[in-house]
């Protein structure tokens, strides 16, 4: 993949440099050679810098009690590691093309597995999984913005500020919590701590990363349902940070949370016209509720806007 790709060109351009440095005037042909290899090398970084990749591709490489050195890795740990991972991608990937999932069942449709072992690194030990494709893209494929996101959910589970995962869990896939739970499971089983590579980012989780992040996803129970008809004032909509805040009638409890893509996109398309009124209307409206629970914690509810059906 590229980051790793400038990462060792990088690291010999470095080597030529003080090659260089070390050869003498004396030796005319030596230096040649020298400035030959250093200028292919500044060229094919300028390549790599200036290149974007559209297809999916990570590294993940692995330190701890399964790693010996830099030439074997335990095969359970890479088996139990890399199919979790491979399922938090391909369930990513449902929820964008499928809409997102409301239960823990089967994903609608199964797709067939879209990464594969591209390569096995050397000194630190790890795995580079890529996207088959045949033809080059243009535009980011599926995979790799799955990917991203996924790399994302991973960092923030794990982070060590407590407001960071209880986000990441108010919108987080349920269908994705048993796959994250068997990958941080296998990681802390082993002692191991894993660096994830993408194309601009990297995640770090050390040992004491791992294990938070262990602990936090097998101690939260998440349960979801949905509202068909809720009435409620709508008091504010903020269609680009999909944050909505209504009233419900019944009640008078405010609630806020977050707004669907696909209604916020619909609500965008509303709001530029001048004689459209969405907040201060009251509405009928369909709203995900989500109920999570944490250890030692007391429950909460969490809300997602899903759809306006009309006018109350």
């Amino acid at each position: 993949m590229r980051r790793l790709e400038l990462e060792v060109l990088l690291a010999d351009r470095e080597a030529v440099r003080a090659m260089l440095t070390r050869t003498g005037s004396d030796d005319p042909v030596a230096r040649l050679c020298l400035g030959a290899r250093l200028s292919a090398i500044e060229a094919e970084i300028q390549r790599l810098a200036a290149a974007h990749e559209t297809v999916g591709a990570v590294a993940l490489v692995f330190s701890g009690t399964p790693v010996h050195g830099s030439h074997a890795i335990a095969a359970d740990l890479a088996k139990c590691v890399l199919k979790p991972f491979q399922e938090l991608v391909l369930r990513r990937i449902a929820s964008d093309e499928l809409g997102r999932p409301g239960g823990r069942g089967r994903m609608a449709e199964r797709r067939p597995c879209t990464l594969a072992i591209h390569e096995l690194l050397r000194g630190p030990l790890g795995f580079v999984l890529e996207e088959a494709r045949a033809t080059p893209e243009l535009a980011d494929t599926p995979v790799k913005k799955a990917i991203d996101d996924v790399a994302e959910t991973i960092g923030q589970i794990a982070a060590e500020p407590e407001q960071e995962f209880e986000a990441c869990l108010e919108t987080l896939e349920l269908q994705m919590l048993a796959a994250l739970r068997e990958f941080f499971q296998a990681l802390d089983d082993g002692g191991t701590s894993v660096h994830i590579v993408e194309d601009k980012k990297e995640t770090w989780l050390d040992v004491r990363a791992v294990h938070r992040a262990r602990v936090r996803v097998e101690a939260a129970d998440v349960q979801e349902s949905e509202l068909d008809d809720l009435v409620g004032e709508l008091l504010g909509l903020l269609p680009d940070s999909r944050r909505f805040e209504m009233k419900v009638l019944a009640s008078g409890e405010v609630i806020r949370g977050a707004v669907a893509p696909a209604l916020a996109s619909r609500c965008l398309e509303i709001i530029r016209d001048p004689e459209e009124r969405l907040a201060g209307e009251v509405w009928r409206a369909t709203m995900r509720v989500r109920e999570i629970r944490e250890r030692d914690r007391p429950a909460r509810c969490c809300f997602t806007l899903l759809g306006l059906a009309g006018r109350a």
